[in-house]
């Protein structure tokens, strides 16, 4: 029993050390900490989009246009799993009509212009694959779309663009994103630049909202609102660039 005891309490101590010194050859082949590289802890973005309409909203709507800007937080020190923020922009129509200001004998005239647009905010992971000078992201988002129109009164002349302005109408639905694209980079160093070129489908699912001649103007000088309610799905084109943060 005892010889037994000892064959442990060797072999035990030799693994012990045998680990010892694998730790500390593995310690001597690491750069030290001051000489590691610096990785960057997150990306942030901004381009321009265009959406297309599918399905039953491009019966109702033509192609939308806008800006969108993400942000990605590094879940790993590559950045191949990150979680990503998006928050977009698009405008998919626009009315003009002008306006006599009361009680200038019609000498003064303004613009009311009527704006159709989406504010979307979503989040979820993006996966990044390879590490050279292109690369490729996927990415699956959830969030909220917001449609609404807007009118305000304009005067292009003295460049006061928005004079006073209220929503006509409103609706918000639950938004699901997937996509990918490729970032190709311009530059590197400590905020490596990237072209960022990317597709994506938006899923919002029924939602009701105005488009262009849903206002129509009443005999009376009244307005009527006659909203449309309908699936909003889009496939949105993005070009822009992506800046790395550290």
């Amino acid at each position: 029993m005892r010889r037994i005891r000892k064959t442990i309490v060797r072999r035990a101590a030799g693994l012990v050390l045998g680990l010892s010194l694998a730790g500390a050859v593995t310690g001597a082949g690491q750069a030290p900490p001051g000489l590691r590289e610096v990785r960057s802890w997150g990306t942030g973005g901004l381009g321009l989009v265009v959406g297309l309409p599918v399905g039953q909203f491009r019966s109702f709507v033509d192609v939308a246009g806008g800006v969108a800007g993400s942000f990605a937080v590094n879940l790993d020190g590559r950045g191949a799993v990150a979680l990503r923020f998006d928050g977009a922009y698009l405008q998919y129509g626009n009315e003009d009509r002008p306006l006599a200001l009361a009680g200038s004998g019609g000498l003064v005239s303004l613009d009311m212009n009527t704006s159709f647009f989406i504010a979307s905010l979503r989040a979820g992971p993006q996966l990044m694959l390879g590490q050279g000078r292109v690369r490729a992201y996927g990415f699956g988002t959830i969030g909220v779309s917001y449609f609404a129109t807007r009118t305000a009164l304009t005067d292009y002349g003295c460049g006061c663009y928005d004079l006073a302005g209220t929503t006509n109408y409103d609706d918000g639905a639950l938004s699901l994103a997937g996509g990918g694209g490729l970032l190709i980079d311009l530059s590197r160093g400590r905020h490596p630049v990237s072209l960022d070129l990317g597709a994506s489908y938006v899923r919002n699912g029924q939602v009701s909202y105005l488009r262009e001649g849903s206002i129509v103007e009443n005999p009376d000088g009244s307005f009527t609102l006659q909203p449309v309610r309908s699936d909003a799905n889009l496939v949105v084109l993005q070009a822009g660039v992506s800046i790395g943060l550290r």
